[in-house]
């Protein structure tokens, strides 16, 4: 497999392949959006070009966005396209509304590429483009994800990750000081827990302890968050990455809402999806989605 930190080398090579493939991004994202819950043919090179073009927007902001309402926050995806295009019924379209999103695209869902070029992922490659050149797209999506933002404020007040919190977040200079692009192997750390750390519900005497659940990154108390958010200013956290029978749940009384945007994530569970909206003065409802319907419902 070619290195996955040869970011340089992949940026040349798609950089002199631009040269010769006229791409109209926004008919391209037109068309994908209007063509529905269908599987899309892609060529490869038009998605090795998309990948490029999001690593180069990636790059060009902060680690620590800054954001302002009015805006919808969501959570994991999945690859489940058709959930995608529920929210964006619901909420209004991507060219239209402000959304951020806040991990967990792909995987699992039998669309993670539809999903992705919107707005085991390796697997979904291999069945559509081969094994040969699955592995070179692979790595290009590799590096556009390397320059993701890792958080984000809105309004000052609120603050939004994938993961949790960190011991080792003291203030919101922590995140923007973080270097990218971020290695696809994380060491234990600030950006490992603002990726994969997760509420103790369990009564704990201790801030923070190893997830067990998940063999990285650490679980948070009631207590750690309550003394993160007050280190950092802020009066709400919105994160992702657990399941939430009814699209979000609440911890800590009203501190933290987890967000998860996929319904019917898994066929036992039958959950519902929901997605934050968030005015411009910072109130906050929820968009509520299940197979058959959506329906709003205020904090």
């Amino acid at each position: 497999m070619p290195g996955i930190f040869d970011i340089e080398k992949r940026r040349a090579k798609t950089n002199n392949m631009s040269h010769s493939t006229d791409l109209d991004v926004l008919e391209f994202i037109r068309r994908h959006l209007l063509r529905g819950k269908k599987e899309y043919h892609y060529s490869a090179d038009q998605i090795e070009q998309i990948a490029h073009l999001a690593m180069e927007s990636f790059e060009d902001q902060q680690t620590l966005l800054e954001l302002n309402g009015p805006i919808f926050v969501c959570g994991d995806i999945h690859g489940q396209y058709a959930d995608l295009l529920r929210i964006f019924h619901a909420c209004g379209p991507p060219h239209k509304k402000r959304y951020l999103f806040l991990g967990d695209y792909v995987d699992r869902g039998r669309n993670s590429l539809e999903v992705v070029l919107a707005y085991g992922f390796f697997d979904e490659l291999s069945r559509r483009f081969g094994n040969d050149r699955a592995e070179e797209l692979w790595l290009k999506f590799n590096d556009a994800f390397a320059f993701m933002p890792l958080a984000a404020t809105i309004g000052g007040k609120i603050l939004c990750m994938h993961g949790g919190i960190s011991p080792h977040l003291q203030s919101l200079n922590d995140i923007r000081d973080l270097k990218r692009p971020i290695p696809i192997i994380i060491e234990p750390g600030l950006i490992q827990d603002l990726l994969w750390a997760d509420p103790n519900l369990l009564p704990s005497n201790e801030g923070f302890v190893h997830n067990y659940f998940r063999n990285c990154s650490v679980l948070f108390s009631e207590e750690a968050l309550k003394k993160t958010m007050a280190s950092l200013k802020i009066s709400l956290i919105i994160r992702a990455h657990q399941v939430a029978q009814y699209g979000y749940d609440m911890f800590c009384g009203q501190r933290m809402v987890t967000i998860f945007s996929a319904a019917r994530y898994h066929p036992e569970l039958n959950n519902w999806s929901a997605v934050a909206s968030i005015s411009a003065d910072l109130e906050i409802f929820f968009v509520l989605t299940r197979p058959d319907e959506a329906q709003n419902e205020h904090l």
